[in-house]
């Protein structure tokens, strides 16, 4: 079997471990505070997230931007001059153009490299979910599947996945387009938090809507319980924009619903983290 290498672009919200044992690697990702480019790579080479998550509390204007298929081409052309194939992971095609461009950027690189090949994926999915995705795209590699046979798996893997998140600020889903300037003016007064759910095609959409921290966990324990797998036990991820006492709770209550879950804590990417807005939690794991 040929070799060939991981990757992931850096709003999966993937383990720490699992990048600092070269099992895969990150594409990092830019986003604009106050008009100036920043650079997220996960690591201590590009902003702090702690950072990034006091910008967004102070309320400071901000935004992504995608990678182009000149910055695709240019990051992963070392790889397969030097004859390596790279399977991977985008974030959704339903929230941003950069899987598109990295399709751009795969058919010009394996025109002029046909020894080796780049192979991007649609996550149809972000964050931690993508973080479970990854999870599984490293252990088919470690189990002896070749590029094409992972790539087949986690495409069909990733429509077992599902998140449900708990939105504390309307003002950034308002400024995301996701919900109205009226709903979020209202949603305000009446301490109403959105409650938002992946659908198959990659896209968000508002699945419930709650009064008050403490009803809208209970509410994402009620979705867990509906669709997740309880049958073996499978890693569930939660990522928080740098709270960790919020997702500590909501940990806790997963566990004391579903014992055998393997439950994961880690910080919300920037890149997710733009929209969602402060004290947002999501909530991943696989679904029956």
């Amino acid at each position: 079997m040929k070799d060939y290498l991981l990757f992931a672009d850096v709003s999966g919200d993937i383990e720490r471990r699992y990048v600092e044992q070269g099992k895969i690697n990150l594409v990092p990702m830019e986003f604009v505070i106050g008009g100036e480019v920043y650079r997220y790579t996960d690591d201590e080479s590009g902003m702090d997230p702690v950072e990034f998550y006091n910008f967004v509390k102070n309320k400071e204007p901000m935004s992504t931007t995608q990678i182009s298929p000149a910055k695709w081409a240019e990051f992963f052309e070392p790889y397969l001059a030097s004859g390596q194939s790279v399977l991977c992971l985008c974030l959704s095609s339903g929230l941003s153009s950069s899987f598109n461009s990295a399709c751009i950027a795969a058919e010009e690189l394996n025109a002029k490299y046909p020894d080796a090949r780049f192979v991007p994926v649609d996550s149809l999915r972000a964050t931690g979910i993508s973080g479970l995705i990854a999870e599984r795209m490293i252990q088919n590699k470690d189990n002896g599947m070749t590029l094409d046979e992972n790539c087949a798996d986690i495409c069909e893997f990733r429509h077992r996945t599902m998140a449900c998140a708990y939105v504390d600020d309307l003002d950034c889903l308002k400024r995301g387009g996701r919900i109205s300037r009226t709903v979020a003016f209202i949603g305000g007064l009446m301490d109403i938090k959105p409650l938002i759910q992946f659908n198959g095609d990659g896209t968000l959409s508002v699945w419930g809507k709650q009064r008050g921290y403490k009803k809208s966990i209970a509410r994402m324990i009620e979705y867990y319980l509906e669709h997740a797998d309880l049958s073996e036990r499978h890693t569930v991820m939660i990522t928080h924009a740098n709270d960790e006492n919020y997702a500590n709770e909501l940990a806790s209550k997963v566990r004391e619903a579903n014992p055998n879950a393997d439950v994961k804590i880690r910080i919300l990417s920037p890149i997710i983290g733009v929209h969602l807005g402060p004290s947002a939690m999501v909530l991943g794991f696989v679904s029956k």
